[in-house]
């Protein structure tokens, strides 16, 4: 048995709900916007919405990749998205997406997982929990920087209506 996550993690992102949706949606721009993920591609015949297959690669700061698929479960733009994430780690991870204002958008991944690899769940059960959560967290920080970064460049998120800013 692996040692089991629960992580909640809040973005808050200077545009509409219709923009920040497309940021989530399109796994395979999130390596252009946040530097964790080294890696992202289809792998299944459905492209889009429930059925949908990644396969990415993930490094934070400890000396490891983590290689892993998701399959997405719900597809309910602009507000919520809800995968299943098997390899490294297994569980659920989902995204819901709330306009707080006309130009804020408030992003709450929540991530429930165990972990699969062997070291890393002795890592954990000898002491290196807090080393590995913290690792999580460092993630997720360099994430909402680099959504936060990516759209005060000018990033725009593909198939999105030229009429959104």
């Amino acid at each position: 048995m692996g040692e089991r996550y629960d992580f909640t993690d809040v973005w808050t992102v200077p545009v509409d709900i219709a923009f920040a949706w497309r940021m989530v949606d399109d796994v395979a721009g999130w390596p252009a916007w946040w530097p964790d993920y080294r890696f992202a591609e289809i792998v299944s015949d459905v492209r889009h919405g429930p059925g949908t297959r990644w396969h990415v690669k993930v490094k934070s700061d400890l000396p490891y990749t983590v290689d892993f698929e998701f399959t997405v479960l719900a597809h309910e733009p602009p507000a919520y998205v809800k995968t299943r994430v098997e390899g490294f780690f297994e569980g659920e991870i989902d995204w819901r997406l709330e306009q707080v204002s006309p130009d804020q958008t408030r992003l709450t991944l929540h991530e429930q997982t165990e972990t699969r690899w062997a070291l890393i769940n002795l890592t954990a059960r000898i002491g290196g929990r807090r080393l590995l959560v913290r690792n999580h967290e460092s993630a997720m920080r360099r994430g909402e920087l680099g959504m936060k970064q990516a759209i005060a460049r000018g990033y725009k998120p593909p198939d999105l209506d030229a009429t959104i800013t």
